[in-house]
């Protein structure tokens, strides 16, 4: 059975931030290749940069850490490779952060197609929200401005995939969940758990790989503002 795909009628579009929003990928990987010349630098020995999101992984996947968010995550699997490497000073690993910090933030930028589509969404009278499990600073892309309220994982005490997330989000804005779409690049992550929540939502599929008809899928974040109508009183 296909999902429905608009016109959607709601007063709220929420959207996810890493991958919808900013190019978080590009980033990253800006970030961890710094960050890995900051350790050889350190003591000598070349890390490879996907031995620093591996290690990410490993702490990510733990259900003892994944609720703590992912920047707590990210810094414990910094710990966890300079203690490998026999590097147990706590300001080693600070600075490590902030290397990974700085050069991730510097290489940030929206996607093309984002502030035209929060502008005219705004024009519509909807009112925006961006959702993330991350830590995104949305001042550093220069697009904070759009949104009524930034809801974060470790501010919510729930992350995604978990559809509590969505449901909070939603209470927080004071609105049914019917009232809202959800815009992001995951299906598991983003479009599931809205959706398991009582919510519209769309991926956004900027590579074009997602081909079961049921998902409700878009190319390209202006799409969304011929998919939704202002939810009638």
């Amino acid at each position: 059975m296909s999902a429905p795909r608009g016109p959607f009628e709601v007063s709220h579009v929420v959207f996810d931030v890493d991958g919808t929003l900013v190019d978080f990928i590009g980033a990253r990987d800006a970030a961890l290749l710094a960050s890995v010349g900051r350790i050889t630098e350190l003591t000598g020995i070349e890390v490879a940069p996907g031995d620093l999101q591996a290690s990410f992984m490993a702490v990510y996947r733990d259900p003892e850490w994944r609720p703590r968010g992912q920047w707590v995550i990210r810094l414990e699997s910094f710990r966890r490779v300079l203690d490998h490497l026999d590097v147990t000073n706590d300001e080693e690993v600070d600075r490590l952060a902030t290397t990974y910090a700085t050069t991730r933030d510097e290489a940030l930028k929206p996607y093309p197609d984002v502030i035209t589509t929060l502008e005219a969404l705004r024009a519509g009278g909807f009112e925006l929200r961006a959702a993330s499990n991350g830590n995104m600073d949305l001042g550093v892309v220069g697009i904070e401005h759009h949104f009524a309220a930034i809801e974060l994982a470790p501010r919510l005490g729930v992350s995604k995939p978990d559809p509590r997330f969505f449901a909070t989000v939603a209470e927080r804005a004071g609105v049914r969940p019917g009232s809202m779409l959800v815009v992001g690049d995951r299906v598991d992550n983003d479009y599931e758990p809205a959706r398991a929540a009582g919510m519209h939502a769309l991926v956004i599929d900027r590579r074009g790989v997602i081909d079961d008809p049921s998902i409700a899928r878009i190319e390209a974040l202006t799409e969304v503002v011929a998919l939704v109508r202002p939810a009638r009183p």
